[in-house]
């Protein structure tokens, strides 16, 4: 497959963020209008709701998406067979997912889902095979590069979510099934729209390919236990917090989360981008792109937390009001271990692209025992700040043990993988010139055309 040079990276990446920006910006305005009109105890069941179907899927996606790009960058695959094949796995898949969850509703989804009504539980579940869908056929357009419909597909549920649950909300006064079916209504047009760019791009219907199949299960097998680890990391603090406290507490927290999201939008983009490009290199090569972009993505890191700890607290009780004044403290616990995440979100692409998903396992395993310890331990006694600080320990503890992995087999040094040098700071101008050239060129000849 054509490799894109450096100058097509970075536009790929600013095209990445800038959709991320526009998608922040939006679920920010969705996150105001939702915490204003719904309180602080619907709005934590809503979180919950909404979270529910991800880590659902996450339990059951089985390492397919990582799977996908692998095959079709490293294996050269064929893109059609690879989307028929995870077109097959999400139905199948879903349903079984599904039907356990209904079945199994008192053991699985109640000693979280408190103060939801089953109407409600049942409505999330509905958004199970769309969020299947999503994750297997993104994975492909990440594969063949296309990140304009990657981009095109967060906007517009960042936009039509926005626009969607405002309606909803205003129009019926607040009510908690409006928000919640709103945003599933969305999240089905997007992936409907999804399986619809991929079928123009490479024909696929409803027929598997065993060997290739068993192939892409035995890969996502390694892969599965990352993502799903790496998820529970992520989100076991909500689910704890959702266990032990009321919902008012799962709403700060979630703010506390949400407003931080901008920072992490700037690795998962840049992550993005260069886990193709990671896949298709020599290992050598690899190692090289890996240290430079976990320099520049922890450098950009750090400075939006520092702007975040000098004006985050003031933008909370703007945007959000005064109810939400408990979620401040937590914020500000989280933003060192946000830094940290940020450095792990770039080396797990490089074991991945090197089919050594097992260090991203045992990483993502340890903190994730680390965190669920202490938040045991902390979250009955300190709150909500106890859970911010067991999830800061955490993502530091899973940076570091990667980054020490990460040192070691490539030969390198920490300084040189962590620390941004002049060189690199130089080569923003140029980089941004060449980008600048390449889309006034890219305009006069459709100008032209």
């Amino acid at each position: 497959m054509k490799q894109k040079t450096s100058t097509h990276m970075l536009l790929d990446i600013l095209g990445l963020i800038g959709s991320r920006v526009m998608l922040v910006i939006f679920g920010l305005a969705t996150g105001v209008i939702t915490a204003r009109l719904l309180g602080p105890y619907d709005r934590g069941i809503f979180t919950v709701l909404l979270l529910l179907p991800q880590t659902l899927v996450n339990f059951a996606k089985m390492g397919v998406a990582q799977a996908n790009v692998y095959y079709i960058r490293r294996r050269g695959a064929s893109v059609s067979t690879i989307a028929s094949n995870s077109l097959v796995l999400s139905i199948a898949v879903s349903i079984i997912l599904v039907a356990v969850c209904y079945f199994g509703r008192p053991w699985v989804l109640d000693p979280f889902t408190k103060g939801a009504r089953t109407t409600l539980v049942l409505l999330a579940l509905t958004a199970i095979p769309f969020t299947m869908i999503e994750s297997y056929f993104l994975s492909i357009l990440q594969a063949i590069e296309d990140f304009r419909a990657y981009n095109l597909q967060s906007i517009y549920k960042a936009v039509f979510g926005f626009l969607t649950i405002a309606v909803a909300l205003l129009a019926l006064h607040g009510r908690l099934w409006a928000a919640l079916f709103s945003q599933v209504l969305v999240t089905a047009g997007a992936n409907v729209w999804l399986l619809y760019r991929v079928r123009k791009i490479a024909p696929f219907g409803i027929r598997w390919d065993g060997g290739l199949g068993r192939g892409m299960l035995a890969f996502g097998a390694k892969s599965y236990l990352q993502t799903l680890a790496a998820h529970l990391h992520y989100r076991i603090d909500v689910y704890l917090i959702a266990f032990f406290l009321d919902p008012a507490q799962v709403a700060f927290y979630s703010i506390a989360v949400n407003i931080t999201n901008p920072i992490l939008q700037i690795p998962d983009a840049i992550g993005t981008v260069i886990f193709p490009k990671l896949a298709a290199s020599s290992e050598a090569d690899a190692h090289t792109r890996t240290a430079m972009t976990c320099r520049h993505t922890l450098f950009a890191t750090i400075l939006a937390a520092v702007f975040y700890a000098g004006v985050g607290s003031q933008a909370l009780t703007i945007f959000y009001g005064d109810r939400y004044a408990p979620a401040i403290r937590p914020m500000l616990l989280m933003l060192p271990g946000i830094i940290m995440i940020s450095l792990y979100q770039i080396l797990t692409r490089n074991f991945t692209s090197r089919n050594r998903q097992q260090v991203n396992i045992v990483a993502a395993g340890i903190a994730l025992g680390v965190n669920f310890a202490l938040n045991l331990i902390l979250i009955p006694r300190f709150g909500i700040s106890g859970a911010a600080v067991s999830t800061a320990i955490s993502y530091t503890l899973a940076a570091l043990l990667l980054l020490f992995i990460f040192v070691r087999e490539s030969g390198g040094s920490l300084r040189g993988t962590i620390m941004i040098r002049g060189a690199d700071l130089a080569t923003y101008p140029r980089m941004l010139a060449a980008a600048g050239d390449h889309l006034r060129g890219r305009e006069a000849r459709h100008n032209a055309a």
